[in-house]
């Protein structure tokens, strides 16, 4: 005889404790390693990069200015590959002490920088928001005022080859994806292995609760006696 979703659920209920153990476990683990993940907040600085054209001057050939692109490439590539790193980390860093204000942490990690062509992307990453503008402010200053230091071709370059694009807001960061489902994944994990402890309580339970159970051994059930 085929059972009804009302027998499935009887049979839930009665063995609720192997319902319930995975549960009250994975309740207690969670409570014991889960810890609150901090919110940090992110300001994105885009930058038009590129250095003054230089005159076009009939004795040299510069076709529709390609050679001032593609030094502007050259600067957006360099500076993407140390912005964030050692020595310009240590130079915000230090910008930052001389205005009062001093991050309690390195900036290892805190700066990161990626480019398409002339544009150059840098993400300041903080768990503050005020210090986070106030790292990607000392980020632009240094970029703006200090460029010749990191490359020695920019020496003498009438103005800086960095334009800021974006204003400086710091926005929160979204969750990652772990952490926001980790917690209901473990839960619906722990039913899941529930229910199939409880059907496998049932499976082998050698004895009879109800007349079903006499019904599927092939015998006939005359009455029910209630206690």
């Amino acid at each position: 005889m085929a059972r009804t979703l009302t027998d499935y659920l009887s049979i839930l209920l009665r063995r609720w404790p192997a319902l319930a153990l995975p549960l009250i476990i994975v309740a207690i683990i969670t409570a014991l390693t889960t810890r609150p993940t901090p919110i940090t907040y992110q300001v994105t600085l885009s930058f038009a990069v590129g250095l003054p054209p230089e005159p076009l001057r009939a004795e040299a050939y510069n076709f529709d200015r390609h050679y001032n692109w593609l030094a502007s490439e050259y600067v957006t590539q360099g500076f993407a590959l140390i912005v964030g790193k050692g020595m310009f980390a240590e130079a915000v860093q230090r910008r930052l002490a001389a205005r009062g204000i001093q991050l309690g942490a390195p900036l290892a990690g805190a700066i990161r920088s990626e480019y398409r062509s002339s544009v150059m992307v840098v993400y300041v990453t903080w768990p503050d928001a005020e210090l986070a503008a106030h790292i990607a402010q000392a980020v632009v200053d240094e970029l703006n005022e200090n460029y010749e230091a990191y490359w020695p071709q920019l020496k003498g370059a009438s103005e800086s080859p960095f334009r800021l694009m974006d204003p400086i807001v710091p926005v929160s960061v979204p969750l990652p994806l772990r952490d926001r489902f980790d917690v209901p994944v473990r839960f619906a994990a722990a039913a899941l292995l529930g229910v199939l402890l409880a059907f496998t309580w049932h499976a082998l339970d050698p004895f009879v609760h109800d007349r079903r159970d006499l019904e599927q051994l092939g015998l006939n059930v005359i009455a029910i006696v209630r206690k």
